[in-house]
């Protein structure tokens, strides 16, 4: 709760210096924004869940609207879709600061029909870049995000709780991937506050963990486990297409697949997004399915002395065809 409240205090700042900013150096402040916003892992996962609640936005209409060409609406129906399109217009701003240090009064000039040029700015930031702010402080302090959360659940496991885990699983192996899926579960609950159900039944079976069945917003999570043997990438495929099919019968469009690895290797996984941005990711019939990597064998030399890991690599093309794994 403390660090929600910190960065509840940083996003209400962050704005306060991009209102109060000389329209001479607004597109910098911009961009300064925008790699703070960037640096922050909470903000990351709500951005990029909020991308997925909206996408047909009429981004077209929104840039359109800035302008003086015409009166402003808002082209979109959630504050999910509203925050992605200022986010967006952010980036794209941060962008072209370098080359055009002008870029942010511009956007305001055109937004704002006062002649004065601060009072233009004032009004394109309390108009258009307050509602974003808003949308980030609101969520922040509602509700961490899962992205985060499962962050520092990875982080939790590898950096503390390696060898107690391990030591359940080893003592109860038929049923070793429940001994982590509950661990997560509880971790959830107590520190994301998702309130989880284990094993829900829906037309596809049964995920090990859906959250908020209740809510509007189910969350679709499942644990694998990776031994590079029997449980190896086939296993993997499996999950991913098993994570897709409950968000379907959960009317989601995102899920998340934790895989717990308690092998040696080093597990290298396709993603559609950035290369080497964490959470690598793949979408796959209308879904983006996040991989979330935890490495929970305890580690039996120092790392000095381990010598070289042997990679395991899973492709794109062994995901959308299961056969060839």
């Amino acid at each position: 709760m403390k660090y929600q409240q910190r960065l509840q205090v940083a996003v209400r700042e962050r704005l306060r210096k991009l209102m109060t900013a000389p329209f001479s150096s607004a597109g910098h402040e911009v961009h300064l924004a925008v790699t703070w916003i960037n640096s922050q892992p909470a903000l990351r996962g709500l951005l990029e869940e909020a991308a997925r609640a909206e996408p047909d936005l009429d981004r077209e209409r929104f840039h359109t609207g800035l302008t003086r060409s015409g009166r402003f609406f808002w082209p979109s129906r959630t504050e999910e879709g509203r925050a992605t399109l200022v986010w967006e217009l952010m980036q794209d701003t941060a962008g072209k600061e370098a080359d055009d240090p002008e870029v942010g009064m511009r956007v305001a000039m055109g937004y704002s029909r006062k002649s004065n040029l601060q009072d233009s700015w004032r009004e394109f930031a309390e108009d258009i870049l307050q509602p974003f702010f808003d949308f980030l402080s609101e969520r922040v302090g509602t509700e961490s995000s899962i992205l985060h959360t499962l962050e520092r659940y990875r982080t939790r496991i590898e950096w503390f709780d390696r060898e107690e885990l391990y030591a359940r699983f080893e003592a109860d192996r038929p049923n070793g991937e429940e001994v982590y899926n509950l661990d997560l579960q509880r971790f959830l609950f107590l520190e994301g506050d998702h309130i989880t159900h284990a094993k829900p039944r829906s037309a596809s079976g049964e995920a090990d963990l859906i959250g908020d069945l209740d809510g509007r917003d189910p969350l679709v999570c499942d644990g694998k486990i990776f031994d590079s043997k029997s449980r190896g990438k086939s296993y993997l495929v499996k999950g991913v297409h098993q994570v897709v099919k409950y968000a379907h019968d959960y009317g989601q469009h995102t899920a998340y697949l934790v895989i717990y690895n308690i092998s040696d290797k080093l597990l290298e996984l396709p993603t559609d997004g950035t290369p080497g941005a964490w959470p690598p990711y793949t979408e796959l019939s209308g879904v983006r399915v996040y991989f979330i990597h935890v490495r929970v064998l305890p580690p039996t030399t120092t790392a000095s002395k381990a010598g070289k890991a042997t990679r395991v690599t899973l492709t794109h093309d062994e995901l959308t065809n299961p056969d060839t794994t």
